[in-house]
């Protein structure tokens, strides 16, 4: 509804302002309008992607000036004309949804400008780069912009990368991962990809069990003495007094679950040992041979973010559990200088057992049926205490045909009833891996529908539905449903003399109306590329 009522303030501001009105007329007599700014670059060498670094530097100026439209300048306009002393409905309206508060001259400081150019190609090794900002007054026209004349010297280049020794284990884990750095000989010196560095690195690093690692403890220091020309090498160093705790490798000691977790509860009672991990809970809410495959943190496993993500999304993917929280809390006690020491806990906060649902709905139809129809949904989680959901959902619609003619009072009737049970596991011969589908667990689906529908003189027909199958997510955008048992049984009964004849007439139409039984395997690929994240 708001983008509509801007494209109707739009065409209204054009009308206005085809009308009358140059904006310049309210421009005060000390002030000019800012109307933008343009960049030249010159340069003593070929650039590579030099439209990238120019549009990079583009984005560097401000402030941005006023916006046109079809030349004109409807933002600005009903900015001033909201400013008189009694502006008008219209106006108001108009300044509300499209309004813009002028940028004069004097919002201008191309010195800084100039400064942040020049900030902008250091970072991408151009040094000691000219920016010179030449301001274009126009008095008479009540404007003003700025031109950037910008030289750019030929860019330091790599030659060498290199890591500083050090006989610690850290150093090894660094050296090793460098083989796979994008940073490579001849690539001009660019901060941007420094930093990402720092992050591939660091990255790396967490997932060889470096908990308390950070990318701010690496440092790059550039050396150009060794070359007379624009060349430079690049070392890789630890800052000083970097935390013993934070380059040394962590192992998990112990895993330990809470299935029913509450906050505000005492979560230490009745724990139960089951795969090398601790299932903390008062009664049997979650059976751990059910809950254990989807855990992917063992005892005496480095630590590893990765373990962690995959983790909670399986777990929050089984459908029983509204939060789930993962926090390591380290061992001071058994840590050493060159091992530390995790206690993992995994708290699960289920949602409600059992749920219900109604909705209730008019409906109207072109050929006179109208009526209320009513659907009613009821939920069970974790029935069976290994994260199966039970749903069963209910239809029931009735119609009558409104009007006059040989046909009012005709009604229909149509009562529909689903099961649908969902294991969150893979019911199968065949005993896969936990880590064998790395993103999810497939879920076995059984499901199971009565539909009956009668139409009043005219016929009744009963369908039965079942399937048995499995659906899995490969990874957040694609998801596979795969039924191998598919049936479907349709008869047609009860029906009237009149409704005979009309089949006897039509002999396609009473092919569609015969008994079938149908059985099959389906699959189902769904693709989401809308999913944000």
């Amino acid at each position: 509804m708001k983008l509509y009522l801007k494209y109707i303030a739009y065409l209204c501001a054009a009308f206005f302002l085809l009308q009358a009105c140059n904006v310049k007329k309210f421009v005060p007599e000390d002030e000019l309008l800012y109307t933008g700014a343009k960049i030249t670059m010159e340069s003593d060498t070929s650039i590579k992607r030099r439209a990238r670094l120019k549009a990079e530097l583009e984005s560097v100026l401000r402030p941005e000036p006023n916006s046109s439209f079809l030349g004109m300048q409807p933002g600005l306009y009903f900015h001033y004309k909201a400013q008189r002393e009694k502006p008008g409905f219209i106006n108001k309206f108009l300044n509300k949804q499209i309004g813009e508060e002028p940028v004069y001259a004097s919002d201008v400081d191309p010195l800084r400008t100039e400064d942040l150019l020049k900030n902008r190609l250091e970072n991408r090794g151009f040094f000691y780069s000219t920016v010179v900002s030449t301001e274009n007054r126009k008095e008479k026209k009540k404007e003003m912009d700025v031109a950037y004349n910008i030289e750019v010297p030929t860019p330091y280049l790599l030659e060498n990368y290199k890591l500083d020794s050090d006989s610690l284990k850290i150093f090894k884990e660094i050296g090793n991962n460098l083989e796979n750095s994008p940073i490579e000989k001849g690539m001009r010196f660019d901060l941007a990809a420094l930093k990402l560095e720092r992050e591939r690195i660091d990255a790396n690093l967490k997932s060889k069990g470096y908990y308390n690692f950070n990318p701010g403890f690496l440092i790059f220091e550039a050396d150009t003495n060794q070359y007379e020309h624009k060349n430079f090498d690049l070392f890789l160093r630890l800052k000083k007094d970097v935390p013993t705790e934070s380059i040394i490798p962590y192992k998990l000691k112990s895993v330990n679950i809470y299935p029913k977790y509450e906050v505000g509860t005492d979560s230490t009672t009745a724990k139960t040992r089951y795969a090398e991990k601790n299932f903390f809970q008062k009664e049997i809410f979650f059976k751990p041979k059910h809950l254990d495959p989807y855990i992917l943190l063992e005892e005496g496993q480095y630590y590893n973010p990765e373990n962690s993500r995959n983790t909670a999304r399986r777990l929050g993917d089984i459908g029983a559990y509204k939060f789930v929280n993962i926090n390591y809390t380290e061992i001071d006690s058994l840590s050493t200088d060159s091992l530390g020491v995790l206690e993992t806990n995994i708290y699960l906060s289920p949602l409600n057992k059992r749920s219900l649902r109604a909705e209730i709905q008019a409906v109207t139809k072109s050929n006179g049926f109208t009526g209320p129809s009513l659907a009613l949904g009821y939920t069970n989680r974790n029935l069976f205490k290994g994260g199966e959901i039970l749903n069963v959902t209910g239809d029931f619609g009735y119609e009558v045909q409104t009007g006059g003619g040989t046909q009012a009072g005709l009604n229909s009737i149509q009562l529909g009833l689903q099961g649908d049970l969902i294991f969150p596991r893979l019911l199968s011969p065949i005993n896969f891996d936990k880590n064998w589908f790395s993103y999810s667990i497939p879920k076995t689906k059984t499901s199971l529908g009565f539909d009956y529908l009668t139409r009043s003189k005219l016929f009744s027909l009963g369908s039965v539905s079942a399937r048995f199958g499995y659906l899995w997510n490969a990874n957040r955008f694609v998801t596979h449903e795969f039924y191998p048992i598919s049936l479907n049984y349709v008869n047609l009964g009860n029906t009237t003399q009149e409704f005979q004849n009309i089949l006897d007439d039509n002999p396609f139409l009473e092919r569609s109306f015969n008994q079938e039984f149908i059985a099959g395997l389906t699959y189902s690929f769904l693709y989401n590329g809308l999913i944000d994240g």
